[in-house]
């Protein structure tokens, strides 16, 4: 489990992939709700999307395309365990 307040939640939420050590870290931030956590998801999905797209049009990227197909799966992964239903106390 993430420490309470290590993160700045602004910079989480819009650069999740310089903040968390993978997709599946974003799950258990305590920082981010759910929401948070689902859209964090979401964007870094689009962001890779972006820079896939980017590749096939000949531009310059940072990554692999192996290791952005990884994280996509990771991506998935952690919105499917955000969606299960939270166990009451």
């Amino acid at each position: 489990m993430s420490a309470i307040g290590r993160i700045r939640p602004d910079v989480a939420k819009f650069n999740p992939e310089r903040v968390f050590a993978g997709p599946l870290s974003v799950v258990d931030e305590v920082m981010l709700t759910r929401g948070e956590k689902i859209a964090t998801l979401e964007r870094w999905r689009q962001s890779i999307f972006q820079e896939l797209n980017a590749a096939s049009e000949g531009m310059q990227t940072r990554g692999t395309s192996t290791t952005q197909s990884r994280v996509l799966q990771d991506i998935d992964e952690a919105l499917k365990q955000l969606a299960r239903p939270v166990a009451s106390a």
